[in-house]
């Protein structure tokens, strides 16, 4: 029984023993993965200031887009509340913009080539280079004044009018507080364009 004794008490103090270096190595992992976890905060603190400049520089980059939006949106419905039409133009060899809204088909001005370029600055990247074949979307007009050589089935046909010559009633019946014949009008008059 003594020997019992003494082998239950041996197996007790082996246990302990056992439990003792096992709790000292979990004590000492435990430290360890704390310090790897103190390592990594760090890291991440570190980051987030550094990322922090970006952050804010994008959000400011957003309130600028959103203005823009904004202004773009306020163009936009300014432009659908207008009438509008727009006729196309093919460039031809050796044309360019100011020589386009010169045409007497088109502007029959050629000081209004910027609102062609306005207009396609889509494909127009310089104002000074368009390529034969490209179509140009033509800008109509509300009003148009009258040159020398016009006629209003001219006017009519105009790309920028109507780009239809048999329209040419339309701006006659508009027009008739200046026109009592339609066979009869004069340079500089100007003429209001229904859409």
């Amino acid at each position: 029984m003594a020997k019992k004794l003494l082998l239950l008490v041996m197996v007790g103090l082996v246990a302990f023993a056992g439990v003792a270096y096992g709790a000292k190595m979990k004590k000492k992992d435990a430290e360890a993965q704390l310090e790897t976890c103190n390592i990594r905060e760090a890291a991440a603190e570190e980051g987030i200031v550094n990322v922090e400049p970006k952050v804010n520089a994008l959000k400011d980059e957003v309130s600028t887009l959103d203005v823009r939006i904004a202004d773009l949106e306020a163009r936009l419905a300014e432009l659908e509340a207008q009438p509008r039409y727009w006729g196309r133009y093919s460039v031809k060899p050796g044309d360019y913009l100011y020589k386009i809204a010169a045409d007497e088909y088109v502007y029959n001005d050629g000081s209004k080539w910027p609102v062609i370029y306005e207009a396609n600055n889509d494909l127009i990247s310089d104002p000074n280079l368009i390529y034969p074949g490209w179509v140009l979307f033509i800008p109509g007009v509300n009003e148009w004044k009258v040159k020398s050589g016009n006629w209003l089935w001219k006017i009519a046909n105009s790309v920028a009018v109507y780009g239809d010559g048999s329209k040419w009633p339309a701006i006659y019946e508009a027009n008739k507080d200046q026109v009592n014949d339609p066979d009869l009008i004069y340079p500089n008059q100007v003429f209001v364009i229904p859409r």
